[in-house]
């Protein structure tokens, strides 16, 4: 199998995939929207809410902001994030503080509420890494591919999380390979 970069544009990378068939090409798929580890929001804990969002309503947008992630992430880690703000102000991704350096939104600009004179926002929260295949908050990416043509593929990545558009694919196949590996070393063992 070989792996062509066809370019990046407007957040997209375009890779072409040879010498593939119909199965592998949709198992890289299917490995980074759900089975690559990224960072959300899983518990949220309002202090004080005097925005015109619902603290629901918050706590959607809030498990729908990615964040880096660390060198050493493990499966079902767990990062302490906090915001503390007093309107007017517009609340942003990049307010949020975490409990590890490595770890901040990925778009910091997004904003989470808006904040009218006298309003206050306060709460603590626990990211946690997940898969795609736990929670859709958890998806890697956003990945589409078309067969070109005899065992051709063009992919269209899209990360929304953590990982640039390569890392997430890199990752995706090391994974694809680590699994194999598992495969093959128990159906040694039969």
């Amino acid at each position: 199998m070989k792996v062509e970069e066809l370019g990046e544009e407007d957040g997209v990378l375009n890779l072409k995939l040879e010498d593939a068939t119909d199965a592998e090409a949709n198992t890289l798929r299917r490995v980074m929207m759900s089975k690559v580890p990224t960072l959300a929001i899983k518990e949220l804990e309002v202090t004080k809410n005097d925005s015109g969002l619902f603290d629901e309503v918050l706590a959607n947008r809030l498990g729908q902001v990615p964040f880096t992630l660390p060198n050493n992430l493990e499966e079902d880690d767990e990062i302490s994030i906090a915001v503390k703000k007093e309107g007017p102000v517009d609340v942003k991704a990049s307010d949020i503080q975490t409990g590890d350096e490595e770890v901040e939104p990925v778009n910091p600009g997004i904003i989470l509420v808006t904040l009218k004179e006298d309003q206050e926002l306060e709460f603590e929260a626990t990211a946690v890494s997940g898969t795609g295949k736990e929670h859709a908050k958890h998806q890697g990416g956003t990945v589409g591919y078309e067969k070109t043509g005899e065992g051709e593929y063009e992919f269209r990545i899209e990360s929304t999380s953590g990982y640039s558009n390569q890392e997430l694919f890199n990752k995706a196949v090391d994974m694809v390979l680590e699994e194999l590996d598992e495969f093959d070393e128990a159906v040694q063992e039969l």
